[in-house]
């Protein structure tokens, strides 16, 4: 490495260190005694839940540990939260969830506690006889007997949940547009009889452009790194909640003129001409909510309208205003939105149709 080369890499490298380390540190790591405390003063289930997505935590989920959480009255929903975002969970034998169930945690929690966790069970005829002794419900017993393990991908993925959803079919008859109250995008429900769930837009011009990270390695590299242009969303997480592993949407235009590009139309869905007009993004959650990234620029390049983190599609035209969009894939879980990808547009506003995908599909690394 020669000299400037040094002299651009280590204060960049360090910044980066202290900046990951104030980001650490920038919110108390949530514990046990939290979780009872939040639960005693009758805090909603629902603030408590986007407390733990929102920050680090230091659980304890031992039996024992579980037994006194039961016992301070917290609840079912704030447990699976609790799963979800703690790394490396005590492995699990035949004495703890005798403990669990005479601990009396639900049948629900017991399973889904095996579900998130390595497991160590003896089901020899006599650890058996042990368990029904102990009236360990049958079901937790089966699951004992083959456990499926959830998977997980870090402390920040709290979409991920256990057990297995049924395949969506991928063939089922395309819908009349007459089904579409008015154009939009519509996820497509697969249970019988078939419905069809709008997704509501969002319109958003909270942009912005570069972090502290970028900004002194622009002056360390010259403007190589480049800066990047953010779109945040308020809250963690999308009001629409979509449990499938490979989804299917409707998208319904009206069919009229095309749009000036140079404006935002309040019903973009007038004007535009197809799916191809559309980018889907998986958002980056933190603690501020949930931001895409809309483009980028450096000293050498401009470019507008992409993110990381960008999904590739799929579609077929139904119609002139019906298009069917689908995935080749299973779709990881995690928070999604489609916006419109128009570059003019996005010193204005930007249209997004965002949603929570809840799976237990791994994203890949």
């Amino acid at each position: 490495m020669n000299s400037l080369s040094k002299k651009v890499f280590f204060p960049v490298f360090f910044f980066a260190l202290i900046c990951q380390s104030l980001t650490a540190s920038g919110q108390k790591a949530l514990t046990n005694e939290d979780i009872i405390s939040m639960t005693g003063a009758k805090i909603a289930k629902s603030i408590i839940i986007d407390r733990i997505k929102a920050g680090t935590n230091n659980f304890r989920l031992g039996a024992d540990d579980m037994v006194a959480l039961k016992q301070a009255k917290v609840i079912d929903a704030v447990f699976e939260e609790m799963f979800l975002v703690t790394e490396n969970m005590p492995t699990l034998q035949n004495d703890d969830i005798i403990a669990l169930h005479q601990g009396k945690l639900s049948q629900n929690i017991i399973i889904k506690r095996i579900q998130h966790s390595d497991t160590r069970f003896n089901t020899e005829p006599d650890a058996l006889i042990a368990l029904k002794m102990a009236k360990v419900p049958d079901k937790i017993v089966e699951v004992m007997m083959k456990p499926t393990r959830a998977a997980k991908v870090g402390k920040g993925s709290t979409n991920l949940i256990a057990g297995d959803l049924p395949p969506h079919p991928q063939n089922l008859p395309a819908p009349a547009r007459s089904r579409f109250s008015e154009p939009g995008v519509y996820y497509e429900e697969y249970n019988p009889g078939g419905n069809y769930t709008q997704l509501e837009p969002t319109t958003t011009n909270q942009t912005r452009r570069g972090t502290v990270g970028e900004s002194v390695a622009n002056q360390y590299t010259a403007g190589m790194v480049g800066t990047s242009e953010r779109v945040g969303l308020a809250n963690p997480s999308a009001n629409m909640v979509i449990k499938d592993n490979r989804p299917v949407f409707y998208f319904v235009f009206s069919g009229a003129n095309r749009k000036d590009q140079n404006t935002v139309a309040e019903n973009i869905f007038s004007g535009v001409a197809s799916p191809n007009d559309f980018v889907l993004i998986r958002a980056r959650v933190s603690n501020r909510g949930r931001e895409i990234t809309v483009g980028r620029s450096s000293s050498y390049s401009s470019e507008t309208g992409f993110g990381p983190g960008a999904v590739p599609f799929r579609f077929r035209k139904i119609s002139n205003q019906l298009y069917k969009v689908y995935f080749d894939d299973d779709v990881a879980a995690g928070e999604y939105a489609f916006f419109y990808n128009k570059g003019s547009e996005f010193s204005s506003s930007l249209k997004l149709y965002d949603f929570s995908l809840q799976n237990n599909t791994k994203p890949e690394k």
